[in-house]
């Protein structure tokens, strides 16, 4: 009914995509793209409005996108930006029976917080401990390994602190008693781990068997079911807490997946999404090499008012927008890397990014609009 059909949740950068298998760098993509079959035409689907607002006047945005961040998904693929709401959309694009087609080596099955396989400089190394330190001062965990000092600098630095709050997602600890939480896309189970050690109550529901399989191998709390299917059930109103990390661009009707996670929060309740914003710096800046497009994975990409506007007409109060430091530095580096058809994997872990991106990042800092990702708490 709210259309997440097949559904595994993006991780970028912080919560970035992690290998289920060999990443096949983007200069070997082309050869690849060039040979590759087109999208059955019996798995398209029309789509003559904007599935955020219903508004029928658009305009082209882009045309003959291919799938440059994984490289696995066929198909050629047109996205149209909404003159009244502004959010982008593709058509035709996948039906919700077909979409499994554009995850056929979809990442999300190893656990992101692993080190191996993720080799860390020195100076990587002593920043991650630093933010278990400040983890662990903050939210009561015993996150390791943990460099002392880090409860203290970390808040020192707009870029750290601000990358760190988002990374919990704004979570504080719950009341004495525990709350119940809901994370809608869970991917490998990472935040789930983290929001039980606070003492949450943490549940994951996924599409993706697999995710599933791996996330229950950690003692985690969760089924392969959907938000309509939950929300059909007698018993509404039974979270305190719901997050979607990078989720509701993968869903063919967005409006409907809000109104469900309405029902199904208590009155009070909070819920935390995070989605790429169209108009963010970076994508005026890469245009169609922007890592934010995703096609045909992302379906709608929202600007700042169209979520806002959403959120509200759902019967969401007190809507606060956050923002995500230090995500313009990792967007620019993998948008860059998909420009000049470069590994992404191995951009994202360059030390120093551009000059471009440190600018950037401070403007972000300052114009809310203009964020890579839109990250937006809101009340029932």
């Amino acid at each position: 009914h709210s259309g997440i059909v097949y559904l595994r949740c993006v991780r970028h950068r912080g919560s970035r995509p992690v290998a289920a298998m060999a990443h096949k760098p983007a200069s070997a993509f082309t050869a690849m793209m060039n040979q590759r079959q087109d999208w059955p035409t019996d798995g398209l689907e029309s789509v003559p409005a904007c599935p955020v607002c219903g508004s029928t006047s658009r305009a082209l945005l882009y045309e003959e996108l291919t799938d440059i961040v994984f490289g696995t998904a066929p198909g050629r693929w047109t996205l149209y930006r909404c003159i009244q709401c502004e959010a982008a959309y593709l058509d035709p694009r996948p039906t919700p029976s077909s979409i499994g087609l554009a995850y056929t080596h979809y990442y999300t099955h190893t656990t992101e917080d692993s080190p191996e396989g993720r080799p860390k400089s020195p100076l990587v190394r002593l920043l991650h401990g630093w933010v278990n330190d400040h983890f662990n001062a903050r939210y009561g965990l015993t996150r390791t390994p943990a460099s002392w000092g880090g409860r203290w600098l970390i808040p020192l630095v707009p870029f750290f602190f601000a990358k760190s709050r988002a990374k919990m997602r704004h979570l504080t600890p719950p009341l004495p008693g525990g709350g119940r939480l809901l994370d809608v896309g869970f991917g490998n189970g990472s935040f789930l781990k983290i929001a039980s050690e606070m003492g949450w109550r943490a549940e994951g529901i996924d599409f993706d068997a697999k995710a599933v399989e791996v996330a229950r191998a950690r003692d985690l709390n969760v089924s392969c079911t959907s938000v309509s299917e939950l929300a059909a059930r007698p018993c509404n109103e039974s979270y305190d807490v719901i997050t979607l990390s990078h989720v509701i661009e993968h869903v063919h009707d967005p409006i409907a997946l809000l109104h469900d996670l309405y029902r199904l929060l208590k009155p009070g309740g909070r819920l935390w999404l995070e989605t790429p914003n169209i108009n963010s710096l970076g994508a005026v800046r890469f245009k169609k090499y922007w890592r934010g497009l995703e096609v045909p994975r992302h379906l709608v990409l929202f600007s700042p008012s169209s979520l806002q506007t959403s959120l509200m007409n759902a019967g969401f109060k007190q809507i606060e927008q956050h923002w995500h430091g230090m995500a313009a530095l990792s967007m620019y580096s993998e948008s860059g890397a998909l420009a000049h058809r470069q590994d992404t994997q191995e951009a994202s872990r360059q030390i120093i990014p551009s000059i471009a991106a440190i600018i950037d990042e401070v403007r972000e800092m300052m114009q809310p609009s203009r964020r890579e990702f839109l990250t937006f708490s809101a009340r029932k």
